[in-house]
């Protein structure tokens, strides 16, 4: 859901936002609703969609209004993006996308250490799990 500004961009079938697509992915998975690839192939429909599009449709689909985040913890790997800076905002945004307080996310930040894919700044990679509590 946020610009920072890099020499690298992500590459996708919709946007490309690695972060809210693993949210999408935790929050259906926590829901046992299946994967992200249920409910958004890699259809012409979902080409170049904004992924807070796809995340309000997640609400949707999991009945959202119905559920409380009790934490949410995010690990973006990336190489090249210092993203220390960047996880205040990150964390805010993403606590106002899931409407949520900013205390039941966290966002960890790592590298791979130059090694693999990741190290060598060809890929991004993030974990996303979450508790989430009926209502």
């Amino acid at each position: 859901g946020l610009q920072i500004k890099s020499d690298y961009k992500s590459v996708g079938h919709s946007d490309g936002d690695v972060v809210l697509h693993s949210i999408i992915d935790a929050l259906i998975g926590a829901s046992n609703k299946g994967d992200i690839g249920r409910y958004f192939p890699a259809l012409l429909k979902y080409k170049d969609i904004s992924s807070t599009i796809l995340l309000n449709s997640t609400k949707r689909i999991i009945g959202y209004n119905n559920i409380f985040i009790d934490n949410l913890d995010c690990t973006i790997i990336y190489e090249k993006i210092r993203l220390e800076k960047h996880k205040k905002k990150i964390i805010k945004n993403i606590a106002k996308l899931l409407n949520t307080n900013t205390g039941n996310i966290n966002v960890k930040a790592k590298t791979a250490d130059k090694v693999g894919t990741i190290g060598k700044s060809k890929a991004i990679a993030c974990w996303t799990t979450v508790k989430i509590i009926k209502i």
